[in-house]
Formats: structure tokens, sequence, C-alpha cells
């Protein structure tokens, strides 16, 4: 069984053990102080990068924004292609280096010929979530730790791939959101007794903060200087701070149980999805200064946003672009045949898309224009549990699979 098949796995046991329960609908302000501290366990000092411009986590930085501002211009040529033996994941790009999870390994390639530069295997649960860059350095999650207090937390050197620390994620043992780093702290949440969120030290793995939530599956928090947002099912989602970890702001919805969705943040709106609350739609538009509900959407993929405008996966054949923050229609683009099978990815002013057949798709921002279709050489109905597109080293970065696939333009 891959990694991506296990996080499906866990997503399911989440929601048929826990039981959704009424509560009341609307936001609520609570302040929660951050839990005692535990040692980690550590190693030597990160080595000292430079930061480097492109993706650094799921759907490319720690807002989930989707966006990247290069230069890449079709026509796309492919500049090399590799197996890696099993679902490919979304990249990092950083430091010279190409991070995936694929197989129930991390594996680090260089992005000018693909070959594999370093490779860590799961030390536990047979797979890693996926990674996240900061100041050099690549940090993942396992998907199982083996008890409440188990190591799950993990931080490896980007350039050499060796272990720096690892540290317990104390009250959990399932894993299924991706890390997000930013100003010196990681952050990541878990699942199994109801859900905690993790802040650690980004230099040693010292636990800095923890705060609970319902239920800790598959939200990777978005990440900026004054707020942690994550979101689960209902939905159930929360601002903390991420210095001290106290509770800023709870949108509490009608239920809550498995699962979750890894929110977006563009604008100061937070873009949820798992929503209950409101008939004809699954997402729901928060403040994020305020965590009220402002606003509705449709999506089956985390959204990506850029110059006003946000782009929505909302059905399997539709991709709909929209102004923010009137959510008006801009253009649609419908597939006929084929459906969508990842979050979009804003390169510059072209919006790429993997459709379950393998083509890469790219739409001009502004009008719709289809401007990329080039087929990958796969179909694959069943990507990757956090598949995703990704950009670095003047190269977009596509899973294709069990490949991992660079395309280089003008």
């Amino acid at each position: 069984m891959n990694a991506y098949v296990r996080l499906n796995y866990v997503a399911a046991i989440a929601i048929a053990t826990t039981l959704c329960v009424a509560a009341c609908s609307g936001v609520q302000t609570a302040s929660s102080g951050a839990s005692g501290l535990i040692p980690a366990k550590t190693g030597a000092a990160p080595a000292k990068h430079s930061k480097s411009a492109g993706s650094v986590t799921y759907q490319a930085n720690t807002e989930h924004s989707g966006y990247v501002d290069a230069k890449l211009r079709p026509p796309l040529k492919q500049l090399w292609a590799v197996n890696l033996g099993g679902s490919v994941g979304y990249p990092v790009i950083a430091d010279g280096v190409v991070v995936v999870a694929a197989d129930g390994d991390l594996v680090a390639l260089d992005p000018q010929s693909g070959k594999t530069i370093w490779t860590q295997p799961a030390p536990s649960g047979g797979g890693w979530v996926g990674p996240a860059y900061d100041n050099g350095t690549i940090f993942s999650t396992v998907l199982y730790t083996n008890g409440s207090s188990g190591t799950g937390m993990y931080a490896f050197d980007a350039t050499s791939g060796e272990q720096i620390w690892s540290a317990e994620t104390p009250g959990q043992y399932a894993f299924s959101s991706p890390p997000a780093a930013a100003s010196g702290a990681v952050y990541t949440a878990g699942a199994g007794t109801g859900g905690t969120v993790y802040a650690y030290a980004e230099s040693n793995g010292d636990l800095q903060w923890t705060g609970s939530v319902e239920n800790g599956d598959d939200s990777s928090p978005v990440v900026t200087k004054s707020g942690v947002f994550v979101s689960y099912a209902c939905p159930q989602t929360y601002d903390f701070n991420p210095k001290s970890g106290s509770q800023i702001w709870h949108y509490n919805g009608p239920c809550e149980g498995g699962g979750g969705s890894t929110p977006a943040l563009y604008d100061k709106l937070l873009f949820v999805e798992d929503s209950d609350a409101i008939s004809g739609f699954n997402g729901l538009i928060l403040s994020a200064s305020s965590g009220s509900a402002v606003g509705e959407f449709n999506a089956i993929f985390t959204p990506a946003f850029a110059h006003h405008s946000g782009f929505f996966v909302e059905s399997q054949t539709t991709l709909v672009a929209r102004k923010v923050p009137s959510m008006s229609t801009q253009w649609t683009a419908t597939l006929s045949g084929d459906s969508y099978a990842t979050p979009p990815l804003v390169v510059g002013s072209i919006v790429y898309v993997e459709t379950a057949s393998g083509d890469l798709l790219g739409y001009e921002e502004k009008t719709g224009k289809e401007t990329v279709e080039t087929n990958l050489g796969y179909g694959d109905s069943s990507p990757g549990f956090f598949a995703g597109l990704g950009y670095g080293s003047s190269e977009l970065i596509v899973p294709a699979g069990a490949e991992l696939i660079a395309l280089g333009g003008k």
C-alpha cells in the first residue's frame, strides 16, 4: 500500500470512528494557553542556506494560495522524467533540490537532471505525508506513529538529506496534514483522539505549543506572521497565535467529525471547504481577522489565487475563474471525457492543472484561453492524496502517477 493510499485510509478511519454531533453554527471566540512543552530528540544544528523562490509546501506557499511569481511561458518542453516506483505527491523546490514523497520515501532530485541526490525512508508508519521547506531544511511527518507519544516530526538538511532532529507528536498517532514552515517554526496537525495542532522550533525541534481541534485530519496549516489557520469537517476552522498558540477565533460549524481540507488565504479572506452549512455550496469564505462567514464557493480541490482572481475546480469537469472578493464569474473551462485531478497552480499568468487522463493543461489567467495541452504519458484516475504541481529552478514540476516530470518554457 503506497503512502497516498494510506492517507485516504487515515481519513476513512477517522470518519468511520468519529461521531458527528450537533453544534451551534457561527463564530466563537475563545482563548486557550499553550500546553506544556516536551523535550525533542535533537541532532546537529541546521546548516545556513539562502532562501530560494519557488514552491515550499503544498500549494506553493504557506498561505496555500497556489501562486508563483515567475516568467515561465509556453510552449513547454519536457526536460526529464523519473519513475519513483509509486504514487508521487506535490513537490517542493529549493536550495537546488526537488523533494517529493513517493512510494513511502522522501526523495530529493537534481532539478536539472532528475537524478536522485538523497532518499529518506520513513522510520515508521510506512510513508511520509509530504515535505515543507524553510531556511535550508526539509520537514515532514510520518503517516502513523507508534502510539500517542510516538516520534512523528522530522527535519532534514535540504542539500544532503542528513537528519537534523526528530520530535515527538504527543497525544495523536495519525497524521495526514502536510507541514508548513515559516519564521523559525514548523506547524502540522494530528488525529486519533480528537485532534491537535503542533508548533515546533525549526532549529532543534522543541515543541513550542499545541492546540486542541476537531479533529486534526487533512489540513495543512496556513501560516502568516499573525495567524495559523486550520480547517476540518463541517467546517471546524481555527486561528491560533503563531508564537503563543493561544486561540484567536474558532468558526464552529453545525457538526464535527473525521476529515478536513487545506484552507487558502488570499486578500485577508480564508477559503475553507467541507461546509454543510450553506445549501448548494461546499465551501465558506471567512474573514481572516474575525472568522465570520462572508461568502461561499464550490471547489473539490484547494483553489488558487492571483491578481484579484480565484481559480476553482468546481466539479470534476469544470474550472471557473472568479473575481475576488465579488466572486463574479470571469471565465469557465469545461472538459469532455476527462476530469481535473489536481488543484490549479498559477505560474506567472498561466493557470496549470492536471487531468486524470494525464494531460497538463494551461489557461491564460485573464481570458481562460487554453495555451498548453500536453499529454504526460500516463493515465491515472486516482492521483496521490496530496497530489499537486510545483515550480522552482525555472521548471514546472509535475507528478504523473509514479513519475515526476520537469517541464521548461521560454
